[in-house]
């Protein structure tokens, strides 16, 4: 912070719509999935983030699941879903996420929710559209993660898209489709546009919604757009993707960048080069947010701690994980040769997650006797203090500004543990502050005066003139 005290932490708790996430860890005796589609498993879920003092609830999201491509016997080509998926849930069922924020917002009213979207299955206008009616009803607490991928084969048997779209030109889209909404959140209004005077008949003055045209290479719209304007118009925007198209990507647009990297070395270089491109852009370079996803287990000794990691571990079947894998990379590690090496392997769909095993001489058959223990973030075990000292170390060494704290065991059971025993000892250390944020979601997370974006933000170049 400049004054050699450490950096207050942003904290949010990492989950999907689903009875079993990163872990695939429903089976385990703590686990408790059967209620995930309800709204009160959720609201329970809320409260206790919110009055623990979170920032947020991050939600990932995926429209398909896992599948792969597969030869008939007539020879024909096509895509088959691993059995696996369906009888270990993994990723299957999965509800949308959008549909339960409004309730979860009602029911706290600090708490920040973000939602992930893909630029390569939606259409800008829809999207602007339910982001900017939630921003109203969450009082300026949405932040949309802004993913190019989902699952590009599950948009080609669902969605009917001819082909798995190329990485780098589901990045051109990506580019595209934020300025279109940004077009439509900043400038669809003025902010004096409504009137209400019953009087004279007039709510909003027509001279102040603007029409808004766009004719790019991927999308088209000419009209108005219907949502007046919310609190932090455009959502806090989060990018999930650290390739290097990615992170260009998101020194442009972000202002929160979620890493998953298990190497603190490795991490402190994606920090430092998202930086360095924020500031290349013109935008300050700590303007950024950084957040990196954790796993965390806490135990009240360092052997109940490593049992209950253990368990953990052991909770999923080793099929399983693979679709999970498959799920998120594209690559069906099972349909290859247990020797073949990782670093041979390429694809279109998750460059990140399979970036993550590559580079340290691993086959696929190492990679798949390791990945309940490693997918995902960094893995904290041990009792509060050694966890307290983890979590301080690593913010030290990578220079993130906050974690997301991964799904484990599922439902509040994931996070007990962390707000009773870890939180009070990050307070008392300063890296938590002594009474929880509020405000917008973005005010909260960038530290910017108002919940609008800040002026060096493209997006403000979008708002018509006073």
């Amino acid at each position: 912070m400049g004054d050699g005290s450490p950096k207050q932490l942003v904290l949010g708790a990492f989950e999907e719509l689903t009875p079993s996430f990163i872990s695939n860890g429903w089976p385990h005796e703590r686990s408790d999935p059967a209620g995930f589609a309800t709204l009160e498993y959720w609201q329970a879920l809320t409260r206790q983030l919110d009055a623990a003092g979170f920032d947020f609830l991050f939600f990932a999201d995926a429209l398909g699941y896992p599948m792969h491509e597969a030869v008939a016997a007539d020879g024909t080509s096509g895509f088959a879903v691993p059995e696996v998926v369906v009888r270990e849930a993994v990723q299957f069922p999965v509800h949308d996420p959008l549909t339960i924020v409004s309730g979860l917002a009602a029911t706290v009213d600090r708490l920040g929710f973000v939602v992930t979207a893909s630029t390569t299955a939606e259409h800008p206008f829809l999207l602007a559209r339910r982001f900017a009616s939630l921003d109203h009803l969450t009082r300026g607490r949405i932040g949309w993660n802004v993913v190019t991928s989902d699952m590009q084969t599950a948009l080609v048997r669902l969605l009917g898209h001819p082909d798995v779209t190329p990485h780098e030109e589901r990045y051109a889209r990506a580019d595209e489709f934020v300025d279109l909404t940004m077009k439509l959140w900043e400038g669809g209004w003025s902010d004096d546009a409504l009137v209400l005077d019953k009087a004279a008949r007039v709510f909003t003055d027509p001279a102040k919604v603007h029409r808004i045209t766009h004719d790019g290479r991927y999308f088209s719209l000419d009209g108005l757009f219907p949502v007046s304007p919310s609190v932090q118009r455009t959502p806090t925007l989060f990018q999930a993707g650290a390739s290097p198209s990615g992170r260009e990507f998101a020194s442009r647009i972000a202002e929160c960048v979620f890493i998953q990297e298990r190497d603190p070395v490795k991490a402190a270089a994606t920090v430092r080069d998202i930086r360095d491109r924020v500031e290349r852009r013109g935008r300050h370079r700590d303007s950024v947010k950084v957040i990196n996803s954790i796993s965390v287990i806490v135990g009240a000794t360092e052997a109940e701690a490593g049992d209950a990691r253990r368990a953990l571990t052991a909770a999923p079947s080793r099929d399983a994980m693979a679709a999970l894998f498959l799920g998120w990379s594209g690559v069906n590690l099972l349909g290859l040769d247990p020797a073949t090496p990782v670093d041979a392997l390429t694809t279109e769909i998750g460059q990140t997650t399979l970036a993550m095993y590559q580079g340290s001489g691993q086959t696929v058959g190492d990679v798949l006797d390791a990945l309940a223990a490693t997918l995902g973030g960094t893995k904290i075990t041990g009792t509060a203090d050694r966890v307290s000292d983890g979590i301080e170390r690593l913010a030290a060494e990578t220079d993130v500004d906050g974690f997301l704290i991964e799904h484990s065991y599922g439902g509040l059971a994931t996070y007990a543990e962390f707000i009773e025993e870890v939180m009070p000892r990050l307070r008392d250390r300063g890296l938590l502050p002594a009474e929880s944020r509020g405000g917008s979601l973005r005010e909260r997370l960038t530290g910017t005066p108002t919940p609008r974006l800040a002026p060096d933000h493209p997006g403000a170049a979008f708002r018509p003139a006073p």
